[in-house]
């Protein structure tokens, strides 16, 4: 955010620092403090799209902005917003107010938001800043994990009980599809994350949103090398490529326009040749990619990841892996 652009922001903020009612208001404790936040707020700006606008907008929270990407012909979109939930800024009220990294601070305030919500990653001196707009939360995503950080953006919303109802409904699926599969802890699995390219694997403790949280939930295993990460994930060596060898090993498409499935299996052979035959899941079939959404932080995600899972692993045979 250049310097003249924060002055021009804050005299508009000067200009509309009236609001056109007045709130009735609560304490919340954030990450960045406590504040006085409206009960039931009415203009919400989001600093980041993927983890804060659509949790919010699937809610039914009124979402008036939120930051979001530019793709390589110069639109604006939210990442997973058409993939999850079917919105962008085209066919929602839902201004761009710029990028997570590169807040339009002049878009927000002319938005006269009644609550600012964004992260750790929302630049500190950005959000002290919007504090003359309106109280700005960081809501600390990464310490809270994917639920309580659900749970959070639905109590500053005043959205609890709509959250509460489809968690509920969330948590009887997978009791249920726990009873298809049996003993999940018995079941190994470990999620990757390759780019088309083939120039990196990704591996994940944990921290991948829907997908893991949906196989902590389940009670699946990790293979040693894996649960051993002090990381929540970590950058892998194609050396390395059979210690994460289990009965099924996830991977993602669609993350990129150009990452289709061939496209991704493609890229594995690239950073790691042979590798199939050094996993026995791959030589089993046991390798699964799922369509990107999977690994959106909503609950829409978790539900989608709840149905490919049970749809792979429910019910079927597979060749065990001995670690």
């Amino acid at each position: 955010m250049k310097f003249k652009h924060l002055v021009v922001a804050l005299a508009l903020v000067a200009a509309i620092a009236s609001p056109a009612f007045a709130q009735e208001t609560r304490s919340f404790t954030a990450a960045n403090g406590t504040f006085d936040i409206p009960v039931a707020p009415q203009r919400i700006v989001a600093l980041n799209d993927q983890i804060v606008a659509l949790p919010l907008y699937e809610l039914g929270a009124p979402v008036v902005g939120s930051a979001g990407r530019i793709d390589a012909d110069g639109n604006f979109f939210m990442r997973g917003g058409m993939d999850t939930l079917g919105i962008d800024y085209a066919n929602t009220d839902i201004e761009y107010v710029g990028g997570f990294n590169e807040l339009d601070v002049e878009a927000i305030a002319a938005l006269q938001p009644d609550l600012i919500i964004g992260g750790t990653y929302t630049d500190a001196a950005v959000i002290e800043q919007l504090q003359t707009i309106a109280p700005t939360l960081v809501i600390d995503n990464g310490a809270l994990g994917l639920i309580e950080t659900l749970k959070a953006l639905a109590d500053v919303s005043g959205k609890t009980g709509d959250f509460e109802t489809r968690y509920a409904r969330y948590l009887d699926n997978v009791a249920r599809t726990k009873a298809y599969i049996g003993d999940t802890s018995a079941i190994s699995a470990t999620m990757t994350f390759m780019f088309p390219a083939g120039e990196e694997l990704w591996v994940y403790r944990t921290g991948l949103g829907a997908i893991s949280q949906l196989l902590s939930d389940l009670g699946f295993a990790q293979p040693a090398a894996v649960a051993a990460l002090s990381e929540n994930q970590a950058s892998w060596s194609a050396e390395l490529i059979q210690d994460l060898d289990a009965d099924f090993i996830f991977g993602f498409y669609r993350q990129q326009p150009d990452a289709t499935p061939e496209a991704v299996f493609a890229a594995y052979e690239t950073f790691a040749p042979g590798w199939c035959q050094a996993l026995t899941a791959c030589q089993n079939g046991q390798v699964v990619l799922l369509p990107g959404p999977t690994f959106g932080s909503t609950m829409t995600g978790l539900e989608l990841a709840l149905d490919l899972v049970e749809t792979h692993v429910a019910g079927r045979s597979f060749t065990p892996f001995a670690e």
